[in-house]
């Protein structure tokens, strides 16, 4: 087909034009400038911020449980007494008993002290010099009798007349001196304890840590130090071995059992230093009260165990922060990433739009929380109840959650982007409220797999939902299970792993399910045409559409041509073909309440516009319009589709009456304006509501033609787009004059088509039978 071409388009209009426009614009009203206080109120966006927040804070808080009664050991219970909660404590006997176990395990300490030798050296140093004073004149027996109570009494040795004869024979040498002080550091170097009967720390089982200096300790055991019995023994073995005379001998082993000293000591500050690290270093051990846990039947008698955990129990309900802190501090968390989703959508999006995207996810997130709470309650009663192992494991019911639910509805209703938004905010949300970071991941790569079904599995109708749940999310769900066991070391237990596996897998329907049953719903609250919505619209079996055929044959013929022209257009210049398919099969609906007054309908020759007046017809012709979206609100329709009813002649003029009016009133008596013979609007605000008010056109005015030719019909496209454009019509529709002339090809294709002759019949001639004459009608609307 050739381009197509527009010779006669005029993109500046005429100063009588502009004044008439803006005469025949000022009588319209903004909706919006009657919204009242709180109309103007609900429309701040950060209103519904503060609302959703203190919504979803309130539920995700913690509320604490109420106290349980503490009956005295040996009362009888007047009521059954069970955990509303789960709760972990703190094992108090266990970890005193560990801790004792663990203080019991430590050594004792025991100090190699180097003071004992240091004094024992000097003495004997003293001793031999005042042994060689004694010498340095000939003592007579009482001199030797006064050295011998001197030292006793200085050195605390006790010494017999018969060592002293020898030492004094042997001059006090310090060779002997010498050898004596070194024989009793290598013995005292060993450690030296005063009596092995002093052992009362364990050491016998344990050993001991001995402390040789500053940082210098190791592990010992009884029989490794000696007593100093044990130490003279060994003095005595060392002496015999030696060369010098047993004189000397003798003087050496007395001297050295009188000098020898105990040097190994009880370091019972730091024996206790390291058994109270010993204790401290022993973990907190903890067991769980699990929700649903019956601690005492109506008529059993008390129990200290029962009262135990009844006071754990309290105590820990007593430290756990008040709600109102929780609920502050999810109110925080919350208000944060719900700001910074507002203002996502806020970026670059209509206002409404955002407000709109915000309240669908906002309201999406509180049904899940809800579902969250609810599915929380009822696996509790289930897993309490059932009499199979396999269903008792409260833990894995929380895999069967429907977790995936508002990713599967936010991708199906608004697209990929706002659902991972959503994926991670109840990824968030989950894991949150129960504190767990396994099911916030579960949750998260489970709200990838949806978003990847929806995408895999297509759009036209609901269905995907549902093979989305079944053939993607619950399989990715069984191998994220599978993962995390093999994270954790393995699978240990197989019966809680295969009913995770089953959970997983309920999961994964449940949430399909959920969100099948919802995705109706959300749609019309918020007004959300969905391609499966479209399709349904699109019906022709419906009542409304079985009404119009009925009562409005023509205006049905109409729409349906017009829905077909706009389809076909809508296709060429990328714009959504079942939304402007829905919009042209509803656009004259508005017609069912009088069909008779528009000629398509017309079944007989009697003309119901005879007897009226030309602004009568008009507005009999224009309430069309008005009539066609009361009937949209009757029937819920979506927002977009009611706005192309109410846009799809935006403000022009019923031209035909206009004219007519003109021809029958006195110009000099009466001057008729043009605000009593136009639409009252608004003009096509959006590409989709311009689009099929120019195919009702093009369609309506290709009826007039006698002669439907090729010519014929590229020419009436071209006035009529040049007429809309003239008239303003087209403004706030933002088409460019490339996407006009794509509609116009589309639209002359098609007409053409719908136009073109057939063939002759073979043995008839229709062409000579004689027809009756009938006077021409014009079109009493020329966009009806």
């Amino acid at each position: 087909m050739e381009p197509f071409s527009f010779k006669k388009l005029r993109f500046f209009r005429s100063e009588e034009s502009r004044t008439k426009k803006t005469k025949n614009n000022a009588h319209i009203p903004d909706p919006d400038e009657k919204t009242n206080l709180v109309q103007r109120l609900l429309g701040h966006h950060h209103i519904f911020l503060v609302i959703f927040a203190l919504a979803i804070a309130y539920l995700a808080s913690y509320v604490p449980s109420k106290s349980l009664p503490e009956w005295e050991i040996g009362a009888i219970a007047p009521a059954d007494v069970v955990i509303p909660e789960d709760l972990t404590v703190e094992d108090e006997e266990t970890i005193q008993t560990r801790r004792q176990e663990a203080e019991d395990r430590e050594p004792p300490v025991y100090s190699l002290n180097s003071n004992p030798f240091l004094s024992v050296r000097n003495k004997i140093r003293e001793f031999f010099k005042s042994g060689r004073a004694l010498i340095a004149d000939p003592p007579d027996s009482k001199r030797q009798s006064e050295f011998i109570e001197t030292s006793s009494e200085t050195y605390y040795i006790e010494l017999t007349p018969q060592i002293l004869r020898n030492l004094i024979k042997l001059e006090f040498s310090p060779t002997l001196e010498e050898s004596l002080i070194t024989l009793i550091s290598g013995v005292m170097d060993r450690g030296i304890i005063i009596d092995k009967s002093l052992y009362t720390h364990s050491e016998q089982e344990l050993g001991f840590i001995l402390i040789r200096g500053a940082g210098a300790e190791s592990k010992q055991f009884p029989s490794t130090v000696l007593d100093k019995e044990d130490a003279k023994t060994i003095l005595t073995n060392k002496i015999n071995l030696l060369e010098p005379p047993d004189e000397e001998k003798s003087v050496l082993t007395a001297l050295s059992h009188v000098f020898l000293t105990a040097n190994v000591d009880f370091n019972a500050d730091e024996t206790a230093i390291r058994r109270e690290g010993a204790r401290r270093s022993v973990e907190t051990t903890y067991y769980t009260i699990k929700k649903g846990k019956v601690l005492i039947r109506k008529g059993d008698e008390m129990t200290a165990d029962i009262l135990r955990d009844i006071r754990d129990y309290n105590q820990n309900l007593s430290a756990q922060p008040s709600w109102l802190i929780n609920f502050t501090g999810s109110l925080i968390l919350f208000s944060l990433l719900l700001y910074g989703l507002l203002y996502y959508l806020q970026t670059g999006r209509d206002p409404e739009v955002a407000l709109n995207r915000f309240t669908l996810m906002c309201t999406i997130l509180i049904i899940s929380l809800l579902l969250f709470k609810l599915s929380d309650s009822l696996s509790s009663l289930f897993s309490q109840n059932s009499s199979l192992t396999f269903f008792s494991y409260a833990e894995s019911y929380r895999y069967a959650f429907p977790v995936q639910m508002g990713a599967l509805l936010i991708t199906f209703l608004v697209g990929v982007h706002l659902a991972l938004f959503a994926v991670i905010f109840i990824s968030i949300l989950f894991g949150f409220l129960f504190n767990s970071e396994l099911l916030m991941i579960f949750t998260l790569v489970g709200g990838f797999a949806a978003i990847l079904g929806v995408r895999l599995l297509g759009k036209p109708t609901r269905t995907p939902v549902l093979r989305a749940g079944i053939l993607i999310i619950a399989p990715v769900n069984v191998a994220a299970i599978t993962a995390f066991h093999l994270l954790q070391g393995g699978i240990s237990s197989w019966q809680p792993f295969l009913s995770e596996i089953f959970m997983g897998i309920l999961g994964g329907v449940t949430s399909s399910a959920l969100a099948f049953l919802l995705l109706p719903v959300l749609e019309n609250m918020f007004g959300i045409m969905t391609p499966a919505k479209l399709v349904e619209l699109a019906n022709s079996d419906l009542p409304i559409f079985r009404k119009m055929a009925m009562e409005a044959p023509g205006s049905y013929h109409h729409s349906l041509v017009v829905s077909s022209l706009a389809e076909a257009a809508a296709e060429a210049v990328d714009l959504d073909p079942m939304l402007v398919k829905a919009g042209a099969l509803y656009h004259d609906i508005g017609k069912i309440k009088r069909p008779e007054y528009f000629i398509e309908n017309r079944t007989r020759n009697f003309d119901m516009h005879r007897d009226l007046k030309p602004s009568m017809s008009s507005l009999v012709i224009i309430n069309h319009v008005k009539e066609g979206v009361e009937q949209a609100t009757k029937l819920h329709l979506p927002k977009r589709v009611k706005d192309i009813i109410a846009q799809h002649h935006g403000n022009s003029l019923v031209r035909y009456f206009f004219e007519k009016a003109k021809e029958e009133y006195d110009p000099e008596m009466q001057t008729v304006g043009e605000e009593s013979y136009r639409y009252p609007g608004p003009r096509p605000r959006t590409k989709e509501a311009a689009l099929v008010m120019l195919a009702d056109s093009v369609e309506a005015a290709s009826r007039s033609l006698r002669k439907p030719t090729k010519a014929n019909l590229k020419r009436l496209n071209s006035e009529i787009f040049n007429s809309n454009q003239q008239d303003g019509q087209l403004d706030e529709s933002r088409f460019s004059l490339s996407e006009l002339k794509i509609m116009a090809n589309a639209f002359l294709s098609s007409l053409d088509t719908i136009y073109h002759p057939r063939v002759e019949y073979p043995g008839f001639e229709f062409e000579k039978k004689r027809a009756k004459q009938a006077a021409p009608h014009k079109n009493n609307d020329r966009n009806p």
